[in-house]
This record gives C-alpha cells, structure tokens and sequence, in this order.
C-alpha cells in the first residue's frame, strides 16, 4: 500500500479485476496460527497484502439487478 503523508493511504486502481486473478485456496488453511481465526486476521500481513493487491482491481462486471 503507497503512502501518502503521515497516516493517509491510498490504492492506485489501475489494474483489471481479470489482469489480478483470484484466490484458489486461503493462506489461513496453511497458517499455523489459524487456532486464533478470526482474531489475527485484523493483524496479518499476509491477508492485508492480498487485500491491498485486490482492492487495486477495476470491476468490470456488470449487476444487472
């Protein structure tokens, strides 16, 4: 995540939901703190990285409610 100033963030979305691609299988399977679900998930860098590269994505679907 880029930072701008002292505690403000920002997502640069320039990228395709499609061009990203998804999740096969949640690393919090394989993580050997998985026992403290969903407490440690506020704090872990591996699912605030995930986030931060999937938030960048531009949806491109349509809801057609």
């Amino acid at each position: 995540m880029k930072t701008m100033g002292s505690q403000k963030s920002y997502i640069k979305r320039d990228t395709f939901d499609f061009e990203i691609g998804y999740l096969k299988k949640s690393p919090c399977l394989a993580c050997k703190r998985k026992e403290k679900l969903p407490a440690c998930a506020a704090l872990c860098p591996e699912l605030d990285a995930i986030q931060t590269i999937l938030a960048a994505g531009i949806e491109l679907g349509r809801n057609e409610d």
